[in-house]
């Protein structure tokens, strides 16, 4: 199944950078506090290992089938038995993050601005607002992303400017008093986030380049790595240790921002960013999700399937876990291994296989070209 827009490089990078922070941005902090403690600001750089080897081989396999995603290319490379279960296993691991994210948004609106909305309201008017934009298409997405993410990210930069009278020096200090262990345990979870560069194998097919693009793969994991490095460290600075007592500590630090007692109670600021971020976010994994199984299916286009899959998302979020605290509990344990283990190894297994039959494939052809002569 091919489609017929296209997008660049630069938008599709504009399209997985929220990917990896939109939600990370409010529970990162929080969790990696419970394992690094004053060091949660330097994790994200040993989390973003598993974001920038994950690129590389997702741009590896693109450059041996330039014109499928994932799902297409797997069976090519594995047969089609284990193709089909690879492709398999990382729809499944789609439906069930997204579904996640639709829970942690909705958890979010509920629990700081909405009190009184349903949950399930909040929850299907996302769905349904996504739905509209996957069924309009990757251009549309695109575009989107081309126009908020930038907003964005200078209004959190402005934020973060903001929070300066109210951060606190010595709490950044001593620096890794405890060992770099603590620091690679903190990572643990957030790796599961940048791990979610996987979805690049499923836009690159579209851009307009000709050229790897590896570049702007390897751009979005390191601006995604140093944005959650900011927020970790801007966030303590203001907290201290209570940022393990928040259910939303950057949310809080934030909270925290008054100049003369007139610029204040910009919490509407952070609602607007968190809710574009995640809009985006949410879409992208949805796209990726219908596209995928329509491939996964053969079918000739994924637009029958975004109606059924919201549907499902909606109860899934509902399955995801009984509350906020079960939400969180599981995010520390299990979330993040299962999301690397799948998102990261897959990819390495696909490349490990089609390096091993393309070096046959070489070396069969030299020793026929060598009989030739």
């Amino acid at each position: 199944m091919k489609e017929k827009w296209y997008v660049s490089t630069a938008q599709i990078g504009m399209l997985i950078f929220p990917v990896i922070v939109a939600t990370a941005d409010l529970l990162v902090p929080a969790t990696i506090f419970k394992e690094a403690d004053r060091d949660l600001w330097l994790s994200p750089l040993f989390a973003s290992l598993t974001g920038y080897a994950t690129v590389y081989l997702v741009f590896q396999l693109h450059q041996l089938f330039p014109k499928e995603s994932i799902i297409e290319y797997s069976p090519r490379i594995v047969g089609p038995f284990l193709g089909k279960l690879c492709g398999l296993l990382v729809l499944f691991n789609l439906l069930y993050n997204v579904g996640y994210i639709i829970r942690e948004y909705g958890e979010f609106i509920v629990g700081s601005f909405l009190y009184e909305t349903p949950l399930l309201v909040v929850i299907g008017t996302i769905v349904l607002l996504c739905a509209v934009a996957v069924k309009a298409g990757l251009e549309v997405l695109a575009r989107v992303a081309q126009v908020f993410v930038p907003v964005a990210v200078m209004l959190y930069a402005l934020l973060m400017l903001l929070m300066l009278p109210s951060m606190k020096g010595e709490n950044l200090f001593p620096v890794m008093e405890h060992g770099i262990v603590p620091v690679l345990k903190g990572a643990y979870t957030p790796q599961g986030w940048f791990s979610e560069v996987i979805l690049f194998a499923f836009l690159l097919p579209y851009r307009v380049e000709k050229e790897t693009g590896m570049r702007t793969g390897l751009l979005t994991v390191f601006t995604a790595m140093l944005a959650l490095t900011l927020i970790n460290l801007s966030t303590f600075l203001v907290l201290g240790e209570d940022v393990s007592d928040l259910n939303y500590p950057f949310y809080s630090a934030i909270q925290m921002i008054s100049f003369a007692d007139f610029f204040e109670n910009i919490d509407l600021v952070v609602m607007a960013i968190w809710v574009t971020g995640a809009f985006i976010k949410i879409s992208v994994f949805f796209y990726a999700l219908a596209l995928g199984t329509a491939q996964w299916l053969h079918l000739d286009d994924y637009r029958p399937l975004v109606l059924p899959f919201g549907f499902l998302l909606v109860v899934l979020s509902f399955w995801t876990a009984p509350n906020f605290s079960q939400l969180s509990a599981n995010l520390q344990t299990f979330a993040g291994f299962q999301t690397t283990a799948i998102f990261m190894l897959i990819p390495l297994f696909l490349w490990l296989v089609a390096r091993l039959r393309t070096g046959k494939k070489a070396g069969a052809e030299g020793m026929s070209s060598t009989r030739a002569k």
